[in-house]
């Protein structure tokens, strides 16, 4: 037994081109308008050496316990800077210096919203804010601040509200982030399409367009719209063809259509503008992979490794290439090398244990397994392979406890109900196999395998016109499927009733 991991990798290597980092709420809000607030009249913070300088003298204050004057724009420089680099204990501090040093300022309030806030204190941090409002009805800043702080609440459609009511106050300098900000919000909603909308007025008005590219390709891929996301970034290719974003995004999306060749030219096109972008020549690796073409996509890795020797997905991915071609020997040293570099990575773990258990030291293969589960508790895939193992091993019970968190993870999962109800199959306990088919179809209406299992346990069973019912249904929408369901029940060539069905439902030339 042998699977194939590049999934949760094609994951990590869009995940790692992805330049948004959604922070939801106030650290959306600090991040995004930090440059703005770092600029004075009198005095430009411009420059993080003179930030540091400032946050040096607040901070020899806090240790010698001396009191010492900083104006309101200080305090403003030094509550966003430890809001940003998330050091609650000390953004605290000159929050509450702050206010008693300008307690009428309402800039610093907001700010003190934003902190209350940041400490699950959001009904405190609204209230303050409303009352602000109350006085100050035009200040985008608390607007935005309003905004995160529903935001941090869940309550992502008044964070949308919030954050629209801003799109009219603020400066031409500020929508290209208020109108992305909206955009994730509404993905935290689910409404892509929205999402989409948003990001595309960002996109219009964007000082940069790469990272808004990057974002429009997930949407697109959230939307699972390949055919309009192939044509966007071909138009955006037409009015800048050096777009880094624009060819890496179409070629994801020929990628996610599984036209590997298109996907290839596309990747190539990115790494001619761009001869270091790592993301680009892994993808091309991973294409070559798709169209089992091992030998190329090793030699893509190795050129990989030529711009970066210490990446270890990329040895993972040799691995993966190796172990195709039944060179077990060179896709261990290949995963092994990758854990060495990272022993974070779960998939190395994974693919040793495949190897293990493909040389039948099973126990072993285990051990590895269980560390890449533990490395990646939401992967489902490494579950099942750990089952498959413990079946080997005629460890029935620690097979089902593997089956039954997989099943709480992600009952979705295609292969999950099929192998979980062949654990009670090779038990002979047929009706629990049958139990587990039934649950699986509620999950999964649409999976005919599971009918078609059903049928094949209904009618070893002599449970007849179950066995007909199930059978009829899945030949009337995949009938192509009724092998599996022969192989897995030859004797059902034996049934004159089961043939005649099987005939009846057969395409006509």
């Amino acid at each position: 037994m042998c699977r194939h991991f590049s999934g949760c990798t094609f994951e990590i290597v869009k995940e790692s081109l992805n330049p948004f980092k959604k922070i939801s709420g106030i650290f959306s809000l600090i991040l995004s308008r930090i440059g703005e607030e770092f600029m004075s009249e009198d005095f430009q913070w411009n420059d993080d050496y003179q930030v540091e300088l400032l946050a040096n003298r607040f901070e020899e204050m806090l240790h010698d316990g001396s009191p010492v004057y900083f104006d309101a724009e200080e305090f403003e420089v030094l509550i966003d800077y430890y809001q940003g680099a998330f050091n609650n204990e000390k953004s605290r501090a000159a929050v509450e210096m702050a206010i008693q040093q300008h307690p009428y300022n309402s800039a610093i309030k907001v700010k003190l919203a934003r902190q209350w806030a940041s400490e699950g204190n959001f009904i405190k941090s609204l209230e303050l804010l409303n009352e602000l409002e109350m006085t100050e009805p035009n200040d985008t800043d608390l607007i935005m601040t309003k905004g995160s702080v529903y935001s941090m609440m869940m309550e992502f459609t008044k964070a949308i509200n919030e954050y629209k009511k801003a799109l009219s106050l603020a400066d031409s300098d500020d929508l290209e982030d208020i109108y992305a900000t909206i955009a994730f919000e509404y993905e935290n909603l689910s409404d892509f399409e929205n999402a989409l909308d948003f990001l595309k007025q960002a996109l219009k008005i964007s000082k940069q367009p790469e990272q808004v590219l990057s974002e429009i390709g997930m949407v697109f891929e959230m939307l699972n719209d390949m055919d309009q996301a192939i044509s966007f970034f071909n138009q955006q290719i037409e009015l800048n063809p050096y777009s880094t974003a624009a060819w890496f995004n179409l070629g994801l999306a020929f990628f996610q259509q599984e036209l590997y060749e298109k996907a290839i030219d596309a990747f190539e096109y990115v790494m001619a503008i761009d001869e270091k972008h790592m993301m680009a020549i892994i993808n091309i690796g991973q294409s070559y992979e798709a169209i089992d073409d091992y030998d190329k996509a090793i030699e893509t890795y190795h050129e990989a490794l030529t711009i970066n020797p210490q990446d270890a997905n990329v040895y993972y991915r040799l691995g993966e290439c190796f172990e195709k071609q039944n060179l077990n020997s060179e896709a261990l040293t290949h995963y092994q090398k990758a854990t060495q570099i990272d022993e974070f990575l779960a998939e190395p773990w994974a693919g040793i244990g495949v190897i293990f258990d493909e040389e039948n030291n099973t126990k072993t293969a285990i051990k590895y397994m269980q560390r890449a589960i533990e490395l990646d508790q939401f992967n489902t895939e490494f579950l099942l392979i750990k089952a498959d193992m413990h079946i080997k091993l005629e460890e029935y019970s620690k097979a089902a406890d593997c089956f039954k968190k997989a099943e709480e993870l992600d009952p979705h999962d295609p292969d999950l109900w099929i192998e979980y109800a062949n654990l009670y199959v090779l038990q002979q306990q047929f009706e629990k196999a049958t139990q587990i088919l039934k649950t699986g179809l509620i999950h999964q209406p649409a999976n005919h395998r599971l009918r078609y299992r059903l049928a094949a346990l209904f009618f070893r069973q002599r449970n007849f016109v179950q066995g007909q019912f199930h059978l009829e249904s899945a030949l009337e929408f995949d009938f192509e499927g009724h092998q599996e369901f022969l192989d897995f029940f030859p004797g059902a060539l034996e049934n004159t009733q089961i043939v005649e069905m099987i005939s009846m439902h057969a395409p006509r030339n």
